[in-house]
């Protein structure tokens, strides 16, 4: 056998597995939510999509995120971090799932430059896989810098003043989805015969207050999703943090834009090899199933969570406003690295590459100090 068909047997396989244990979970069950086989497919412990070692990022994975495009992103980010952590008292940094451990590396090696490194830089990291590679990646910092590094596997749990970051977090959290019909949400079920196939339920009277609550206006037939219990999900994240930030990056969009009419099929999508496709039932275990985020849900569950939104712009606003122009050097130093440069700096910020797809929103708790990265558009009467 070959060593790509040794790979393709290997695969097959994983995703057998995984397949087997939701096909069990209906069999004992009877049908489960979308948001339920969602789940499965991305966090079952060892073989959901984040929690088994398959290589997600990068040119050999599924998708490119910004940290991984070069240290422009981070190193900008650091700018903010500074003007955050010179106002808390032995602040520390809480990243929620580090990919490969880039951003870490290069906010940190920023953050030194700058001489304002946190008492800790703590990692909550849900895959195995991807913690070893980021511990191989934090292993190259100098000693002083990677001894602040520690990863956690939940929440901090002693009482702490600092900055929660997360970068394409949320819009890996599980969804419902839904139709509107005849007056009423249906929800979206899986269940399973020979193949799987999806039926539509009434909804559980939970979920259906939380969805009612968003007060949509749809047409007939609309289908879209939302995250269930996120307010709950922001809870367990930040109750500890006693003074401080949080700064989310994410593809997505405020309410208004996210329901619009045009958009009647959702924004729900599957990643697999850098190609996207709307085939939820095909690679299991082996593709990301993501949707974007709604940023009107996200500034709802932090006034739940007792945190204030102080910020909300597009990831080119953001990055333009802290300046992140000024780090592309001088093109007489060395040419080849200034093309370069210039080029990460455009997949960052233009319009048709991440700048306005991406956006991010800050909240905080207890913190006054104004955020420079919203100083050049802050789009909160949008939320």
């Amino acid at each position: 056998m070959s060593q790509q068909d040794s790979l393709q047997h290997s695969l097959a396989r994983h995703t057998q597995a995984l397949k087997d244990k939701i096909t069990e979970k209906i069999a004992q069950t009877g049908d489960i939510s979308f948001a339920e086989y969602m789940n499965i497919c991305l966090y079952q412990p060892g073989l959901g999509y984040y929690s088994s070692g398959m290589h997600k990022f990068g040119k050999e994975g599924d998708f490119i995120t910004s940290p991984e495009l070069g240290d422009l992103f981070a190193r900008t980010f650091a700018m903010q971090f500074q003007q955050i952590l010179s106002q808390l008292v032995k602040p520390v940094i809480l990243e929620l799932g580090a990919g490969t451990g880039q951003f870490c590396f290069d906010c940190l090696t920023e953050l030194d430059n700058l001489n304002s490194l946190p008492e800790k830089y703590y990692i909550l990291e849900i895959s195995a896989d991807l913690k070893e590679r980021q511990k191989q990646k934090i292993n190259s910092l100098p000693d002083s810098i990677r001894q602040r590094v520690e990863w956690i596997s939940q929440p901090l749990q002693e009482k702490y003043e600092g900055i929660i970051f997360a970068n394409e977090v949320i819009d890996a959290l599980a969804v419902e989805v839904f139709k509107y019909s005849n007056n009423q949400y249906l929800q979206m079920r899986v269940d399973y015969e020979e193949n799987f196939k999806t039926k539509w339920s009434e909804f559980p009277q939970g979920l259906l207050k939380q969805l009612k609550a968003k007060e949509l206006n749809l047409p007939e037939n609309y289908v879209s999703e939302f995250v269930p219990n996120l307010s709950a999900w922001l809870q367990s994240i930040t109750q500890n943090l006693q003074k401080g930030v949080v700064l989310f990056v994410d593809y997505g969009y405020e309410r208004d834009a996210y329901y619009h009419s045009q958009r009647n099929q959702g924004t729900l999508v599957c990643h697999h090899r850098h190609k996207s496709n709307f085939e939820y039932f095909e690679n299991i275990g082996l593709q990301d199933i993501t949707s974007f985020v709604d940023f009107t849900a996200v500034a709802e569950a932090a006034d739940d969570c007792g945190l204030d939104v102080e910020g909300y712009t597009t990831q080119a606003c953001f990055l333009m406003s802290l300046g992140i122009q000024n780090l592309l050097g001088d093109s007489d130093d060395n040419y080849s690295k200034y093309y370069e440069k210039t080029t990460e700096l455009k997949k960052l910020t233009l319009p048709s590459e991440m700048g306005e797809k991406f956006k991010v929103i800050g909240l905080s708790r207890n913190f006054n100090q104004e955020f420079s990265g919203f100083a050049m558009m802050n789009l909160l009467h949008l939320l």
